[in-house]
C-alpha cells in the first residue's frame, strides 16, 4: 500500500533505486542463491542486493559488504530501502539502521520485516527479535517518520511435515514496519 502510493507520487520518468538488503539468499547455508526475489516491489526504480554473502559478488547491481557496515554504498543512494527476514542476522541490528538511514534519501522509503516469534534459523546466526516498539524507535531514533508498524501472524499449512521440532512453530509473528525518511 505505501510503496504503491510512493510509486504513485512519482514524476513520469523518475529514476531511482530500489535496494534489497539481503537479497541473494544465503548460498553458504545451502540456499539456492537468489538475485530477484523481491525485485517485483522495485516498481520504476532499478533493483539492487547488499549482502555480505560471496553470492553477491559479480553480479550486477550488487553491492557486497556487511549491511552495519557497508562504504560501497553511497550517502543518500537509494530512494527504497527494503529487507525481509534479514536484520535478525546482525549482531549489532542498531549499525544496519545507522546504515539505513545513511543510504536512504531523504523523502525515501524503507520497510522491513523481521521476526518476532520465530524459529532459530542460523544462516549463519540468529541474534534478535523485534517488537513493534523496538522498530518504531529503531526508525525514529534515525530521522524517519513512522508510516505503518504491525504484525503479520502466520499459520503453518496443515500439509506442512515438522522435520525437526527446534526449527518449525505452527504460527509465527513477523514484524512490520515503513518508515519515510524526513
Amino acid at each position: 500500500e505505501h510503496l504503491n502510493t510512493f510509486y504513485r507520487q512519482l514524476p513520469s520518468g523518475v529514476k531511482g533505486k530500489f535496494l534489497d538488503i539481503g537479497g541473494t539468499g544465503s548460498v553458504s547455508s545451502g540456499m539456492s542463491k537468489v538475485t530477484s526475489k523481491f525485485a517485483h516491489f522495485a516498481g520504476p526504480f532499478d533493483y539492487w542486493v547488499l549482502d555480505s554473502d560471496s553470492a553477491a559478488k559479480g553480479l550486477d547491481n550488487a553491492l557486497h559488504c556487511d549491511m552495519g557496515d557497508c562504504p560501497e554504498a553511497l550517502d543518500c543512494e537509494f530512494d527504497v530501502t527494503f529487507s525481509h527476514t534479514v536484520i535478525e542476522h546482525s549482531s549489532r541490528p542498531w549499525h544496519v539502521f545507522d546504515e539505513i538511514a545513511r543510504i536512504t534519501k531523504k523523502g525515501g522509503l524503507t520497510l522491513h520485516v523481521v521476526p518476532f516469534s520465530y524459529q532459530y534459523h542460523a544462516t549463519p546466526d540468529d541474534n534478535f527479535r523485534f517488537s513493534h516498539k523496538a522498530l518504531t524507535s529503531l526508525l525514529e531514533d534515525r530521522g524517519f517518520k513512522i508510516l505503518d508498524v504491525g504484525y503479520d501472524i502466520c499459520t503453518k499449512p496443515e500439509k506442512v511435515l515438522k522435520n525437526n521440532i527446534d526449527e518449525h512453530f505452527d504460527v509465527i509473528w513477523l514484524t512490520y514496519v515503513v518508515g519515510q525518511k524526513l
